[in-house]
């Protein structure tokens, strides 16, 4: 992919990009909205990623590939959907007193965007990274983490730091068992044996995604408000221990009551994850997936008609071990562990039945779990 990158930008800016960088999506096997609760997550980067060229020039301008549209600082009409990324990216760098030389700069790929796979973070991360080199700044991975983290939230989400954690530091044939607490994270083997990760993409995204996401999370920033007056040194649903949890929920409306009892609950689905993927056990595994997509349907009420209905199909399959929805929900893609033998089959069928349900296929694709973000020229 890198290769035909590099011949679209020769051929649009007329000259070789002086770097090339390529930043991954990623896929969340388990530990959903727990990021910005300071919990526990096991992301993996993937091979489907955002690539990035730069030449210097006497006017800055950004181009997208796949939109076939460009963007340049100070543009106030027509702006393209993703141009709100660099601009926070830019906008962060300037209130920080960074400067950087003008430059053109390209970028696309073969990572879907809207499927819940971090495109955006891909572009927040990979665009700080290549001004990084380019400016020679010099900045460490968790300065330029922190920037990325920052800049993203100009869109108006009010996400966590797992996406970008994972992009900067993913590893292949691991997941990273990221603390969102402190940022911390252990690289954890995730390979199981015969068997593959295949995302599944509804193709869907309801146009309320980003009022409810942000929703959840100001809710859960209203009750960790409660936990800091109800408990010293405790400022977050994932520090407390059982008794607090339970004196927690008497002081609870019952939306927010179930919003916590989620993230307790999907913290430790992530520890029993790590135990089912070091132990090759794939009937846990799978069990831990569809419990963890029922906690997002039942008591984090961020699932849809079209995701259910592709994690109802895993259930009644005789080829899938588990699946479930993955990111902010509301559309984007489900998760399936699958024996390597049965993927093809597996996709054929469940595209079949999708379309025959919805009127059109969803995206398919096997999820090879990876590097993180580089310099690849």
């Amino acid at each position: 992919m890198h290769t035909t990158f590099k011949l679209q930008f020769k051929k649009h800016f007329d000259q070789d990009p002086i770097m090339v960088y390529r930043a991954p999506g990623r896929i969340n096997i388990i530990g959903e909205h727990t990021d910005y609760n300071e919990g526990l997550c096991l992301p993996a980067a993937i091979d489907k990623s955002i690539y990035f060229g730069l030449i210097p020039s006497n006017e800055t301008l950004i181009y997208s590939f796949d939109q076939q549209n460009s963007w340049y600082p100070g543009q106030t009409s027509n702006l393209p959907n993703w141009a709100v990324y660099f601009q926070g990216i830019l906008d962060l760098l300037k209130q920080r007193g960074f400067n950087w030389p003008y430059f053109k700069l390209g970028f696309g790929g073969d990572l879907p965007s809207g499927a819940g796979l971090s495109s955006s973070s891909a572009i927040t991360c990979g665009f700080i990274a290549l001004l990084d080199e380019f400016s020679s700044w010099n900045l460490n991975i968790r300065e330029l983490t922190k920037f990325a983290v920052e800049g993203e939230k100009a869109s108006g989400l009010h996400g966590g730091m797992m996406d970008q954690i994972c992009i900067f530091n993913g590893r292949k044939d691991h997941a990273l068992l990221i603390d969102c607490s402190n940022w911390n994270f252990t690289c954890i083997p995730a390979y199981l044996k015969a068997y593959s990760w295949l995302v599944v993409d509804t193709r869907v995204k309801h146009r309320l995604v980003e009022t409810a996401y942000n929703n959840r999370s100001f809710s859960c920033i209203r009750i960790n408000q409660n936990i800091a007056s109800l408990f010293k040194d405790k400022k977050s649903i994932s520090q407390l221990d059982g008794e607090q949890f339970i004196h927690l929920k008497t002081k609870l409306q019952p939306n927010d009551r179930s919003l916590a009892e989620y993230i307790v609950d999907e913290n430790a689905r992530v520890l029993k994850m790590v135990k089912a993927i070091e132990d090759q056990n794939i009937l846990q595994a799978g069990m831990l997936l569809f419990e963890g997509h029922e906690g997002l349907r039942k008591k984090y009420k961020v699932s849809c008609t079209e995701l259910d209905f592709l994690i109802n199909y895993a259930k009644h399959s005789e080829i899938a071990a588990g699946a479930r929805m993955m990111g902010g929900g509301f559309g984007g893609s489900t998760l399936h562990l699958l024996p390597e033998t049965f993927v093809s089959d597996y996709q054929r069928r469940i595209q079949n039945a999708y379309k025959n349900r919805f009127g059109f296929r969803p995206l398919c694709f096997e999820a090879n779990i990876c590097n993180g973000l580089g310099r690849i020229d």
